[in-house]
């Protein structure tokens, strides 16, 4: 059972790749190390599930550090926030023209990105954002790279290895895929999903807007029957995961270390569990803990929990209703020339 539950191998991969990120927070005491350390597990999930080569690798990066500049410069801007956000859950969900599998590339694009850019602008002014996005940049080159050595490593072995197939130099990924099923119908429901969110986050000054947001893209996954799974998984995590943290982080010592630790197994959440509800709940009990122990208010926490519900609600509706109008639209041809 506990096989079943834990995914041992991804788990030992991510804290391999994270422990160098985890170190270099420990010995500078910079904060933006612990923060980037999403970055790196986004990256080996990536690389993992979309079978990205090195090359790959690379472009991963280089999108997601373009996407974090773009975001973090349209904060304080409401239009400006909203037409990025859309933008990014279009190019996110869009890759699954080219597979299945590019949905985990565009996920972990999206994810890290919109967090990374929210919680560095809840540390800044408004006029500063563009200087601070700058300087935050090469911290996310840096936490890509434990993922890029091991991307070349494995290259390297896949080409010098006896057998029919060598991957090129020049490859981004090593498998080749159809679109996934229902792409187009995805992207209109993620952008139309993400602009709702956006404007509804504007609209009402919610705080921790990344949770709301990328709660109603994330929903959002291609077909009707795992986007149910999906929304009722962040409903059931968020609603018990967040409680049973804000009840352990009253319980624990509130220090800088046990808040750095936490950070990082909170993001390990991300590859630990096969079962995703599982995995959520975690995350968000984790999340619920390091909020309390950074000294914010208790019920701030809940905010959490308040934010997915409501962000994945937005996503589900979306899902449901893009799917009735595209088979309604699929409809209309049939009926004028029944006529």
């Amino acid at each position: 059972m506990f096989n079943d539950l834990i995914n041992a191998r991804m788990l030992t991969r991510g804290a391999i790749f994270l422990a160098p990120i985890f170190l270099m927070g420990l010995l500078t005491g910079d904060p933006i190390w612990f923060r980037v350390e999403i970055v790196t597990v986004s990256m080996f999930i990536a690389a993992e599930r979309a079978q990205l080569a090195p090359l790959g690798v690379i472009l991963h990066a280089l999108i997601m550090v373009a996407g974090f500049l773009a975001v973090i410069a349209s904060l304080g801007h409401p239009v400006s926030f909203v037409v990025a956000a859309v933008l990014l859950a279009v190019a996110c969900v869009g890759v699954t023209r080219q597979g299945t599998h590019m949905r985990w590339a565009g996920t972990f694009t999206f994810i890290p990105v919109f967090y990374i850019a929210c919680v560095t602008a809840n540390d800044a002014k408004a006029q500063d954002l563009a200087r601070i996005g700058l300087e935050t940049a090469p911290y996310l080159i840096l936490a890509a790279l434990p993922v890029l050595v091991d991307a070349i490593i494995c290259h390297r072995r896949k080409r010098s290895a006896g057998g029919k197939y060598r991957p090129s130099t020049h490859a981004i990924r090593y498998i080749k895929e159809t679109p996934a099923d229902g792409w187009f119908e995805a992207v209109i429901a993620a952008a139309l999903a993400v602009g709702i969110a956006a404007s509804f986050v504007e609209w009402a000054g919610i705080h921790y807007a990344q949770w709301l947001v990328w709660s109603a893209a994330s929903v959002v996954t291609g077909d009707i029957v795992t986007a149910r799974a999906k929304f009722r998984d962040r409903a059931i995590g968020a609603i018990a995961g967040v409680p049973l943290g804000m009840l352990a982080g009253m319980l624990m010592p509130h220090t800088p270390l046990l808040l750095d630790v936490m950070t990082a197994a909170t993001v390990l959440t991300l590859v630990a569990f096969n079962r995703y509800v599982v995995a959520f709940g975690t995350r968000c009990a984790l999340h619920a803990v390091t909020l309390i122990v950074a000294g914010h208010a208790i019920m701030s926490a809940d905010v959490r929990a308040t934010n997915v519900v409501i962000g994945s609600a937005i996503g589900i509706v979306l899902v449901f209703g893009t799917n009735w109008t595209m088979r309604s639209a699929a409809r209309w041809p049939v009926i004028r020339n029944s006529r």
